[in-house]
C-alpha cells in the first residue's frame, strides 16, 4: 500500500471497499470492471484500496458501469 495519506483517507476507504463492495455482486474481476470503465486494472486497484484520491468524472464512470447514481455511490 502506498504511504499516501489524504486528507479524508477515512472517507476514501469507505468509497473503495464499497465500490469494491458492488464491483464483486456484480461478478466482474478488475480486468473487467476496469475495461467498462475505461482504467489500467492498477488503477481500479489503487482507488478500491485508498491509494488515490479520483476526479468526479472517474467516480461517474465507475457509478455509470455499477448502474448507480453518484449519491447511492457515496452514500455508504
Amino acid at each position: 500500500m502506498s504511504n499516501t495519506q489524504y486528507k479524508d483517507q477515512e472517507y476514501l476507504i469507505k468509497l473503495g471497499k464499497h465500490i469494491e463492495s458492488y464491483r464483486v455482486k456484480s461478478g466482474k474481476s478488475y480486468d473487467d470492471f476496469a475495461k467498462l470503465c475505461g482504467l489500467d486494472r492498477r488503477q481500479l486497484r489503487r482507488i478500491e484500496k485508498a491509494e488515490t484520491n479520483s476526479s468526479i468524472s472517474l467516480l461517474k464512470k465507475i457509478a455509470d458501469n455499477l448502474k448507480l447514481s453518484i449519491p447511492e455511490l457515496l452514500n455508504f
